[in-house]
């Protein structure tokens, strides 16, 4: 009899070392982070939000912020900064290259792994080791700035090609000096009464950002952006 079982003790204790094998591989698995988790870059520098912002759904408080580059190099701290900015100025948070906003988690995603994430405060938005690439960076730059008061659309309405729907819009002059606010607010109401919805000449749009430009005014003009996160 003991000839007999000794095959299968044999057999037994290989496959109780290759269980347990396996159960150490699994939570060696576990707990080493992940490429993508390895891979984070904590940008140095702040940015600063300077008045209360959204993007999209993402509310964005004035501030400091953090940039996080999810994968190493993809994109470079100095080009999340350009982005960011990019996206703090979109009007309906459709962004621009097949980016996207996911509002939960504060990240701007192109694709799985790349992107970057933004965390209030100077946090560190997660793993990963600091950098002395540029991530600082300041939204209004130049002389771009909020005019006080919100304007209310009343109705859905449209200019050119792009739709306004109702409700209050910030007014903001793309230069501090060529327009005034209410000179910006009196072509609003104009371009939204125009015939046709066609903007007038010589008004260019530019309907990502939605902003309205004089063609001849060296970058006069002034852009509009919903109060409160679209959904």
């Amino acid at each position: 009899m003991l000839g007999l079982d000794l095959p299968r003790m044999r057999s037994l204790r290989v496959a109780g070392v290759v269980a347990l094998c396996a159960l150490a591989a699994l939570l060696v698995s576990l707990a080493a982070p992940s490429p993508a988790q390895a891979a984070r870059v904590r940008c140095a520098g702040a940015f600063r939000v300077l008045h209360d912002d959204h993007v999209g759904g993402l509310s964005l408080p004035r501030g400091n912020y953090r940039i996080t580059i999810l994968a190493s190099g993809r994109p470079t701290c100095a080009q999340a900064s350009a982005l960011f900015t990019r996206f703090l100025e979109d009007f309906d948070g459709k962004l621009p290259g097949g980016w996207r906003v996911a509002a939960r988690s504060s990240t701007f995603l192109r694709a799985a792994g790349v992107g970057f994430h933004v965390a209030r405060g100077g946090g560190n938005g997660g793993s990963g080791e600091e950098t002395e690439q540029g991530g600082g960076g300041r939204h209004p730059i130049g002389g771009s700035f909020f005019c006080p008061a919100p304007f209310r659309v009343l109705h859905n309405d449209r200019i050119g090609p792009l739709r306004v729907p109702r409700g209050d819009y910030w007014i903001v002059l793309l230069q501090r000096r060529g327009l005034s606010c209410a000179q910006a607010e009196a072509l609003f109401v104009r371009f939204l009464e125009s015939p046709g919805n066609r903007l007038p000449l010589p008004w260019l749009i530019e309907p990502q950002t939605a902003s309205f430009l004089r063609a001849s005014g060296a970058g006069v003009g002034f852009r509009i952006k919903p109060v409160g996160p679209s959904r």
